[in-house]
């Protein structure tokens, strides 16, 4: 079986840290790897990004805005993707509390709040109280500017509802258990409208499951790229 290249993109306040383990134990089942993290502040440039920096045909996967990046990419370039995966993410546009919490966190970080913006996304997101300090410390490196530049891509997004019957790619999507960021009928939903979707749920997880759980992440990566 030929090893497809594989593409990963992160999610918000993250780097290629969300993705050493997937990196470091899936390169013998890919033919290389690229890890994305965009840090742009329109959807349109973070896109652009991405495609610059991968293959003409490549297995992508993203986590949280890492996902929607991925959806976004299959309504501007599907041919490109020959394998999909979704990690704690959703294809719906943000309700009104999320885009005013946005807008709440950009203001924060610009006033000088940045690391108590951090302490609360980390409450949030991490449910593993192992890798708490790991998350915090990730997001702190990635940076104030980082966080301003994306909340405002993301203020721009719309939903991909309508793309998903469309993506005739193999397609797995994974949720965390307790993720409290996007729930299990987020993720239900996208199973239900992508053609030949699979759905995998990781137990004791929180929003953060590359890291939280990364041994769980890792053996669903490999069992996508192999068997799907």
């Amino acid at each position: 079986m030929k090893k497809a290249p594989l593409v990963l993109v992160s999610g918000l306040l993250s780097s290629d840290t969300l993705w050493e383990h997937q990196v470091r134990h899936l390169r013998d089942v890919t033919s290389s790897i690229q890890v994305v993290s965009p840090i742009q502040n329109t959807p349109e440039l973070m896109v652009q990004e991405i495609l610059g920096k991968a293959p003409p045909v490549f297995a992508l996967a993203g986590h949280s805005m890492g996902g929607w990046l991925c959806l976004e990419i299959m309504r501007t370039a599907p041919s490109r993707v020959s394998k999909l995966c979704l990690v704690n993410t959703t294809a719906r546009d943000d309700s009104k509390e999320k885009k005013e919490n946005r807008q709440k966190m950009i203001l924060q970080a610009k006033e000088g709040r940045f690391s108590n913006v951090v302490k609360e996304l980390v409450g949030k997101l991490v449910l593993n109280a192992a890798v708490k300090k790991d998350v915090e410390k990730m997001f702190l490196e990635v940076g104030k500017e980082a966080l301003i530049s994306q909340e405002e891509a993301m203020l721009m997004r719309k939903e991909t509802l309508p793309i998903l019957p469309g993506i005739a790619c193999p397609t797995l999507v994974i949720h965390a258990a307790q993720d409290k960021n996007f729930s299990f009928e987020e993720h239900e939903e996208l199973v239900e409208r992508i053609p030949h979707a699979k759905l995998a749920i990781v137990e004791d997880s929180g929003h953060m499951s590359p890291l939280e759980m990364p041994q769980a992440i890792t053996a669903l990566l490999r069992c996508w790229l192999t068997w799907l």
